[in-house]
C-alpha cells in the first residue's frame, strides 16, 4: 500500500512536472508571437515614412480638397486674412481720428493770416487722405487672399458652403468691405463681379439695395471711360449703359417703392438716357 501511494506521487510529480514545462513552452511561443506580432504592427505603422509625401498625380493631390475638414481649416484662414485686414482699417481709424483731434485742440497762435489755416487744414486733409488711401491698400491684400481662399473651398466643398451658416454669413460681410474699399479707392471695375456673385448669395443680398447703387455706380464709371476711349465698339458702351441704369432702377425701387415719384422720376431719366444713345446711335 505504501509503495503504490509513492508510485502514484512519483507519477503526478511527472506529469505536473510535463505540464509545467508545457505551459512554459507555450507561453514562450505565445510571447514570441506577441513580439513578432507587435513587430509587423511597428512596421506596419511606421515603415511608410508618409509625413513629406507629395503625390505626382494631381489628381491625388486634389482628393484632399474635397474633405471637410480641409474646407474648415481654409475658412479659418480666410478668418485670419480677413481680421488683419480689420485691425489695420481700425488703426488707421484711430490714427485719423487723432489727427483731427490734435487740429481742433491745437491753438496756432503763429497763424496771422487766412491763408495760413486754409494751408494747414489743406494738409491736414492731405494726411488724413494719405493715411486712409495707404491703410485700405494693405487690407484690400488680406481681403483679396480671404476671398480667393473661399473660391477654393466652393470649388470642391459645395456641400459645406451649402449646408454651414456662418460660412455664407462671413462671405457676405467679405464682400461689403471688398467692394467699399475698392470703391473708395476708385477701383471700380473690380467690384463689378464680386458685386454680381453678391447678389446672388441669398434673398436677403438680392434685396440689399446698397448692392445696387454700388453696382450703377461701377457700371456707370466704366461706361464713361469706354465711351471716351478709342477702339472701343458701341456694343460695349451700350451694354454698361445698359447694366448702369438697369442696377439704378432697381436701387430706387428697393429704397422707395415702384410707385413711388422717386421711382419714376428715375425711370423717365433712364429712359432719355437710353433715347439719346439711340438717337446717336442712327445718326451715325
Amino acid at each position: 500500500m505504501k509503495k503504490h501511494n509513492i508510485t502514484h506521487t512519483i507519477k503526478m510529480g511527472i506529469v505536473l512536472i510535463a505540464s509545467l514545462s508545457l505551459l512554459t513552452l507555450s507561453g514562450g511561443i505565445l510571447a514570441q508571437q506577441a513580439k513578432e506580432e507587435k513587430k509587423e504592427e511597428f512596421t506596419e505603422v511606421t515603415g511608410w515614412r508618409i509625413k513629406d509625401f507629395q503625390p505626382y498625380i494631381k489628381a491625388m493631390r486634389d482628393l484632399e480638397k474635397f474633405n471637410l475638414k480641409y474646407a474648415d481649416d481654409k475658412l479659418k484662414l480666410a478668418r485670419d486674412e480677413y481680421a488683419k485686414a480689420i485691425d489695420i482699417l481700425e488703426d488707421m481709424e484711430r490714427d485719423v481720428a487723432r489727427l483731427i483731434e490734435k487740429n481742433e485742440k491745437g491753438k496756432f497762435l503763429n497763424e496771422r493770416w487766412h491763408w495760413q489755416e486754409v494751408d494747414r487744414l489743406n494738409q491736414l486733409r492731405r494726411q488724413v487722405n494719405m493715411r486712409k488711401t495707404e491703410a485700405k491698400t494693405r487690407a484690400l491684400t488680406y481681403l483679396t487672399k480671404a476671398i480667393n481662399t473661399l473660391d477654393e473651398i466652393e470649388e470642391r466643398n459645395q456641400d459645406f458652403v451649402v449646408k454651414n451658416e456662418a460660412y455664407r454669413t462671413f462671405k457676405i460681410r467679405l464682400f461689403q468691405v471688398y467692394v467699399s474699399i475698392q470703391h473708395d479707392l476708385h477701383n471700380f471695375r473690380p467690384c463689378i463681379p464680386i458685386l454680381e456673385r453678391y447678389i446672388k448669395i441669398d434673398d436677403k443680398t438680392k434685396d440689399d439695395v446698397w448692392a445696387y447703387k454700388y453696382l450703377a455706380s461701377c457700371y456707370g464709371y466704366v461706361e464713361k471711360v469706354l465711351s471716351q476711349s478709342r477702339g472701343v465698339s458701341e456694343d460695349q458702351v451700350l451694354y454698361h449703359k445698359q447694366k448702369k441704369n438697369e442696377y439704378l432702377l432697381t436701387a430706387v425701387r428697393l429704397e422707395y417703392g415702384l410707385q413711388s415719384p422717386e421711382f419714376k422720376h428715375m425711370k423717365e431719366v433712364v429712359d432719355r438716357d437710353e433715347m439719346k444713345t439711340e438717337k446717336i446711335n442712327e445718326f451715325r
